[in-house]
């Protein structure tokens, strides 16, 4: 089944719901492939063009402008078998709504995601960065007991556009070198959020119905903070992150899709602190570790989704010619990463486990995140 198809299938459990959804992963925004696969441990690494969205700050450890324009998908392989097993059953249609009741039953507690393939634009230089990023689609569901069946469904779709600005204090050198920065942000997000019984996509003719579809514009921002030690040996370094700052809510309604009037999900705000050192380089290697604490404050958090570490190994034999290794913990589950850089095409690999349960009760989703992208 096609991506497209799938999310049609997303969008039909969606048309004739009766009730919100509940949802207990934490939703971020842009995710950087890279730091995905080093357990998303980035705050004080952000040493690239993602720190528009990581650690504003850390554009100041840039070299040089760097201009990228991606293609990325993060994937659940079982959302997949879970669609083309539904699209299975709703062919029979004389036993219908008794093939998705068993399909159902039979993947109680399971949660499926897929965030559909975005398109975005990165450039940035080592005082100020622009993102635009046009679609950013994240679908998310959980199949639940209800009065029978039924399946919480979260789809969220984000349109961003991003300005940082980063200043550099070089007051104290002793010290270390200290950067601060603030990213604004014009999201303008769709959200259907609705809990779907076995009738409802049993007996739906609609493949999309636009009403429930909640959209809304905010304009909202992230402040950074990076601090890198005045030792050459180890460099360690330490960040800070506010994101959302506001987080008031949305301020206007275009009313793209359909009439509804309630506002989407919040972007909620949240506190990122993370640290990093570098190991010693060896041949065409250079590593380093970093630790995180992310999302603090976020209504679904708690210390083990919080938790974040990772290592990395970069090579470089040609400055055309390069990538690197990684590996980490993302939320206690592992993660792993690859990237091979030739030219000006980069193909960036990683996998990692997200924690969907709630306090007492953990549950991996085991997701494939790929990223193509053009760099100059």
């Amino acid at each position: 089944m096609t991506f497209f198809r799938c999310l049609l299938m997303a969008l039909l459990f969606s048309s004739s719901a009766y009730a919100e959804s509940l949802y207990f992963g934490i939703r971020r925004g842009f995710e950087g492939t890279r730091a995905v696969g080093m357990g998303n441990a980035f705050v004080a690494v952000a040493d690239d063009n993602t720190a528009i969205f990581y650690n504003p700050a850390g554009l100041s450890q840039l070299q040089k402008g760097e201009s990228n324009w991606f293609l990325k998908a993060d994937l659940d392989p079982d959302f997949l078998d879970l669609m083309d097993e539904v699209d299975k059953a709703g062919n029979d249609k004389t036993n219908e709504v008794q093939q998705i009741t068993d399909l159902l039953a039979k993947n109680y507690g399971k949660h499926y995601s897929l965030r559909l393939p975005s398109l975005g634009f990165l450039w940035a230089r080592p005082s100020w960065g622009l993102a635009i990023i046009p679609t950013d689609l994240s679908i998310d569901m959980r199949i639940d007991k209800s009065v029978g069946p039924a399946i919480n469904l979260v789809a969220i779709q984000d349109t961003t556009i991003a300005f940082t600005k980063n200043w550099k204090i070089n007051k104290w050198k002793d010290k270390g070198a200290f950067s601060v920065g603030v990213t604004g942000k014009l999201i303008y997000r769709m959200n259907v959020d609705e809990l779907v019984s076995v009738a409802n996509i049993a007996l739906n003719d609609e493949v999309f119905n636009e009403k429930n579809a909640k959209e809304g514009m905010t304009l909202d921002a992230d402040v950074g903070f990076l601090w890198k030690g005045p030792w050459e040996r180890w460099n360690p370094s330490a960040g800070i992150v506010i994101r959302n700052i506001g987080d008031y809510g949305y301020f206007s309604n275009l009313k793209l899709i359909g009439d509804q009037t309630g506002s989407p999900q919040r972007l909620n705000r949240v506190i990122d602190i993370g640290s990093s050192i570098e190991l010693p380089d060896w041949w065409i290697w250079s590593s380093k570790l970093a630790f995180d604490i992310r999302d603090m404050l976020h209504p679904n958090w708690n210390l083990m989704k919080g938790l974040h570490m990772g290592i990395e190994f970069q090579w470089k034999v040609f400055s055309w010619w390069r990538g690197g290794w990684r590996a980490g913990l993302n939320q206690g589950y592992p993660t792993l990463g690859f990237t091979g850089e030739f030219g000006i095409f980069k193909l960036d690999l990683a996998t990692y486990g997200e924690d969907v349960g709630i306090a007492d009760q953990r549950i991996q989703n085991r997701r494939y995140m790929t990223t193509m992208s053009l760099d100059f």
